[in-house]
């Protein structure tokens, strides 16, 4: 059988299993390779090659050659991946034409382009040793009660910061988005079981594009839930803002989701690559509306043009409106009277390590 290479494209997701292959002319660069193949896994018979059954011993062995081989001499050495079949289906990815990379037909790249660093640490050793933690913002209805929070990356509060959407590009641009992606996934699982009850909805972002396979990439997530001893029902996944929504194998990902009994949102509609053509396309289960359309609604005759508009489009397939970045009582009550059901911003609290009370918010602001 012929084995597919990865590396065609920058942002194509990086697999749990298969075979890394290096080549260097320099000796002490292949020493220092081996060197580290020998620590993560059993070297393959032709040296510099490492087979690996999990994505940790990758990001392990990927960890330990940053740190020894500065970016500039890994620029010298070639590397590639491949799996065992060739005629799988094509990841969904960006189409973004600068990321296409000018490598061989047979798949190899510098190493270098599998580096990513953000705050001083390379993007390997936040997913290997989770340097992240997941805070929770509240999501409230037109009384003020609490139905469902969404789950927010966020720095470890010992560690140096660092912004999540920087995080996401770097691992997107070295090909880890899938391993991040999931490893948030799972943060957000195991918090939810911990302090949430049944029946309050938990809204999780995730990228569409780190799914080579969705059927068996979303496995491990449905296992994640059943381990946490959750309900699928009280899930919300959401798209994240970054992702363009134009691919036709997003529809596949609905479906597995729906399958499964796990609901579907858009977020911030209204803004970048959330289009109304792309929430009528998709008829997500919660379209979540930009803050821009939000910030001083209740002035700005424009915006409450809009604002009707997309309850009235929502309405047609039984979707939920969820307004984003509520900060003053006056949006939240022109909101209310508009007839948008769900909330979410400042007003009802920022995001925390521990559920808040966004009535004891709402009290304060009164």
């Amino acid at each position: 059988m012929m084995p597919h290479y990865n590396r065609k494209i920058l942002s194509t997701p990086l697999r749990d299993a298969g075979l890394v292959e290096f080549a260097a002319d320099d000796l002490g660069f292949r020493n220092i390779i081996n060197d580290a193949i020998a620590e993560c896994a059993q070297l393959e018979e032709n040296k510099l090659a490492m087979r690996y059954d999990n994505h940790r011993q990758l990001l392990q062995l990927l960890s330990k050659l940053q740190r020894n081989v500065p970016t500039e001499d890994a620029r010298a050495i070639q590397c590639r991946i491949s799996y065992g079949e060739h005629d799988e289906k094509p990841a969904i990815e960006h189409k973004d034409k600068g990321n296409v990379m000018h490598s061989p037909e047979d798949g190899w790249i510098a190493l270098s382009g599998l580096f990513g660093e953000v705050s001083g640490r390379s993007v390997s050793e936040y997913i290997l040793h989770r340097l992240f933690t997941t805070y929770l913002q509240p999501i409230v209805q037109p009384s003020g009660r609490i139905v469902g929070y969404e789950f927010l990356m966020r720095p470890l509060p010992e560690q140096m910061p660092f912004r999540p959407a920087e995080l996401f590009r770097e691992a997107s641009k070295i090909g880890q988005h899938s391993f991040l992606d999931r490893a948030a996934r799972h943060s957000a699982i195991q918090l939810g079981a911990s302090h949430l009850p049944r029946g309050i909805k938990r809204f999780v972002n995730f990228l569409p594009s780190s799914l080579h396979d969705p059927e068996q990439c979303l496995n491990c997530t449905f296992q994640a839930m059943e381990d946490a001893e959750t309900d699928p029902s009280d899930y919300v996944f959401e798209v994240m803002e970054t992702e363009p929504l134009d691919d036709p194998r997003l529809q596949q990902v609905f479906d597995i989701y729906r399958n499964r009994g796990v609901r579907l949102a858009l977020d911030d509609v209204g803004q970048g690559f959330a289009t109304l053509d792309a929430v009528e396309r998709l008829q997500p289960d919660y379209v979540k509306m930009d803050r821009k359309w939000v910030s001083r609604c209740d002035g700005d005759t424009d915006k409450q043009r809009y604002i009707e508009g997309l309850l009235e489009r929502v309405s047609r397939f039984n979707g939920v409106v969820l307004a984003e970045g509520v900060e003053r009582a006056e949006e939240w009550n022109y909101l209310r009277g508009a007839g948008v059901p769900l909330f979410q911003g400042y007003l009802f609290g920022r995001a925390s390590p521990v559920p808040g009370d966004a009535t004891a918010n709402l009290i304060m602001t009164k």
